[in-house]
């Protein structure tokens, strides 16, 4: 299976709550289509993204064009103000465990989340190279990873294939 963890693109600032993405966010929705076609990146299988409106809109054209199995999920939200920090890593974990023991060595999946998840989740993988460096502890919007997990067994370590920008 291969998974690929992409940030949203960049958002707007209204409505405070759930903005949508900016004219460059929607430019870096485009860049996908591109990258795809271009087999920077693979054609997705599946996608996920979270709650928020700017994660579906990274990937709607993804899933328009590719006719996509999509989901929205609220295990990609952002940390909640209720929620605890361990209730937040439970979640990813939860999340990530899941997805792995599905397994399929033909599926191609897209997640598309926040950056605190993706911050707690480079922490919580278990990969061939250190997520936590220096080299992966900033992310963009736009920029995501490249992972290949070759078996169902959440303890065995992905293979990080590449690191990638939508620009």
């Amino acid at each position: 299976m291969i998974l690929i963890l992409f940030r949203h693109g960049h958002k707007g600032h209204t409505p405070l709550i759930d903005p949508d993405l900016t004219p460059q966010g929607f430019e870096q929705a485009h860049i996908l289509i591109e990258q795809i076609k271009s087999t920077i990146l693979p054609v997705p299988t599946h996608c996920w993204y979270s709650e928020k409106i700017r994660t579906q809109q990274t990937l709607s054209q993804a899933i328009e064009k590719y006719s996509v199995i999509s989901k929205k999920t609220a295990a990609l939200n952002l940390k909640s103000n209720t929620e605890t920090t361990k209730n937040f890593i439970q979640r990813i974990q939860k999340f990530c465990t899941g997805l792995v023991q599905k397994n399929k060595s033909d599926e191609v999946h897209f997640l598309c989340t926040h950056y605190d998840w993706i911050e707690e989740a480079l922490s919580l993988i278990n990969c061939d190279k250190d997520l936590n460096s220096f080299e992966y502890s900033n992310w963009s919007p736009g920029q995501y990873l490249v992972f290949e997990i070759l078996t169902s067994d959440p303890a065995e370590p992905w293979q990080l294939i590449k690191k990638g920008v939508l620009a």
